[in-house]
């Protein structure tokens, strides 16, 4: 079989590339995900490109990446982030992915961005490498426990052993925990449904050269990714120095889990008031653990390592590209760079 490769406007797409990806998932894609991702992103509209039979037009799969505004050495740039990748089961072959990828280098070589970054899962990593993509870094994932109750149903039984040994085990991790004896510089406080308005346009002015690339944080993109968002709700712990904000760190909570999404601070001791805060309010709603996931070597990760989180074996790999000549790839591929978290991947 013949197949080509053609940029395609969403619209045009659409029906095709949500039947693909319903026919490649677990779970049904929800049809107001595609035009809030594909098409209100502020920073842009999503890029499509569908692989074809070229004897019957038929679409075997497509790929889909989304402008990004980044910041590199304090210059606005437009990077794509690669998104979703989905090929019909029967035309799976290591060609057909190989041509399907290649589409997005190819676009940053004819200069539509500056550079492409993604987060592709294992099976995925070798096509990038294959079509000259640059591992950056390893996604980590930090984690602390909180309640034990299901680790101990799975080793122990009986109807009193589980209980008691997940008491015991609670209790020792809450009076170890340093998140007591933490004294905040900054007033936190909750906010459930989060209004971005111009105060987080300042904090990232002021923040924004924390590192040499670091995804745009300003009040339109947050109020697109995280408050008009369909997929989920995100809530909103924010450490505030008067009426301005220090920093902000935003979750989401799902199957008794804290999934911090992104932390952005304007220094090192409010991201410690924000982490000791978010301990604080899982415990009163009783999850079992939080976690946090950013590409190593955040600055984040000494003030997680010093609230008890571990490192847990479940990373995932960050690829990059810039052409050969372009005077950013050094930078881009280089993961000391980056100021990276789960919120800069794709949804």
């Amino acid at each position: 079989m013949a197949f080509h490769v053609l940029q395609e406007g969403l619209d045009e797409a659409r029906d095709e590339a949500m039947a693909t990806l319903d026919a490649t998932r677990r779970d049904p894609s929800p049809k107001r995900r595609y035009d809030w991702l594909y098409h209100d992103n502020p920073d842009g509209e999503a890029v499509l490109w569908a692989i074809r039979k070229v004897e019957t037009g038929e679409m075997a799969g497509f790929t889909v990446a989304l402008p990004r505004r980044v910041l590199v050495d304090g210059t606005p740039r437009v990077c794509w982030n690669g998104a979703d990748f989905s090929i019909q089961k029967k035309f799976r072959a290591l060609g057909v992915a190989i041509k399907l990828r290649r589409a997005a280098k190819e676009g940053v070589d004819a200069g539509q961005v500056d550079f492409l970054y993604a987060h592709p899962n294992a099976k995925m990593q070798l096509i990038h490498e294959k079509v000259g993509h640059s591992p950056v870094g390893t996604m980590a994932r930090y984690a602390k426990p909180l309640r034990t109750a299901e680790h101990w149903m799975r080793r122990l039984k009986g109807p009193w052993l589980p209980t008691l040994a997940a008491k015991a085990t609670d209790t020792v991790l809450r009076l170890k925990s340093p998140e007591w004896r933490h004294r905040s510089t900054f007033a936190t406080r909750l906010v459930e449904s989060p209004a971005f308005d111009d105060r987080f346009d300042r904090l990232f002015e002021r923040a924004s050269t924390t590192r040499r690339v670091v995804g745009v944080r300003d009040s339109r993109y947050l109020d697109w990714r995280y408050a008009r968002n369909p997929l989920y709700p995100t809530h909103a712990i924010l450490a505030e120095d008067g009426s301005e904000l220090a920093g902000y760190l935003l979750f989401t909570h799902g199957d008794a889990m804290v999934h911090v999404k992104d932390v952005f601070v304007a220094e090192d001791r409010a991201a410690r008031d924000l982490i000791a805060a978010l301990i604080g309010l899982s415990r009163k709603t009783r999850s079992a653990s939080v976690s946090v996931g950013v590409l190593e070597g955040h600055p984040l990760e000494a003030a997680l390592a010093d609230f008890g989180f571990a490192r847990r074996p479940d990373g995932s790999q960050m690829f990059g590209y810039a052409p050969a000549a372009s005077p950013l790839r050094e930078v881009i591929l280089n993961r000391k760079s980056w100021m990276l978290s789960v919120g800069d991947r794709d949804v």
